[in-house]
């Protein structure tokens, strides 16, 4: 099925509907990765013996950012990077609409949020990435640390403790922009998130763009699942 960009350009005073935007998988995944990062902050911030449960929240959430990046491609037609992540020209556009009072409208994502989920993805998978390398130096090592010198792994250690606010500042920025949109343009996106509804025109109202094969959204979770235990539990 080809997927085919909501249009952003039905007139803010339009009358609007309810209709779904986000299918379950995307929700579900986005709050289970939101939990997972609370955690994953309280025990790295902690050390000690919950560096144990860090490595494990953290490979928990490596599974579901590979699921949410396969997701991209595979699910919804909302759910599909090429959906909502657009070039500088749109994303030039809808803050000058923003700027003029006279908002573009997205059944999902705007251009800045499109851009801002990628950089999510792109950090969150660094951040995972350099810790499955690390060590403390005491108990703990990363399920891939002895696979690199001492010194490399020092060295990725180093970069993942940094690197983690360069996270927590995207996060920070995502979580603001939440907060302003409501405050300022009364739209509360976090509801959106849990029951996955939108009020929108009726001209941008496609119920279809968020259906989501349940089956095979189960099964790629499985397998992402799977293929993370398998890689750093049998394999390393």
């Amino acid at each position: 099925m080809t997927a085919t960009p909501p249009r952003a350009d039905a007139a803010p005073e339009a009358p609007r509907e309810p209709v779904a935007v986000w299918d379950w998988p995307v929700r579900v995944v986005h709050w289970s990765m939101v939990l997972l990062f609370v955690l994953l902050l309280i025990t790295g911030l902690r050390g000690g013996d919950a560096l144990q449960w860090h490595m494990r929240f953290g490979q928990a959430l490596l599974a579901l950012v590979l699921f949410r990046v396969l997701w991209g491609f595979v699910g919804s037609r909302n759910a599909r990077f090429r959906a909502f992540v657009r070039g500088p020209r749109a994303a030039a556009r809808y803050v000058r609409s923003r700027v003029r009072r006279t908002p573009e409208i997205h059944a999902t994502h705007n251009p800045i949020g499109g851009w801002m989920v990628i950089a999510l993805l792109v950090a969150l998978l660094v951040q995972i990435g350099t810790g499955l390398f690390t060590n403390d130096d005491i108990l703990w090592d990363g399920p891939l640390a002895k696979h690199v010198s001492k010194e490399t792994s020092d060295a990725l250690a180093s970069f993942h403790r940094r690197f983690a606010w360069v996270v927590v500042t995207l996060a920070a920025l995502h979580v603001l922009a939440v907060v302003a949109y409501l405050a300022v343009f009364r739209e509360n996106l976090v509801k959106a998130m849990v029951d996955g509804v939108k009020s929108l025109p009726a001209d941008l109202a496609d119920p279809s763009a968020a259906s989501a094969s349940g089956v095979r959204a189960m099964v790629l979770l499985a397998a992402c699942g799977i293929a993370v235990w398998f890689v750093l539990h049998r394999l390393a």
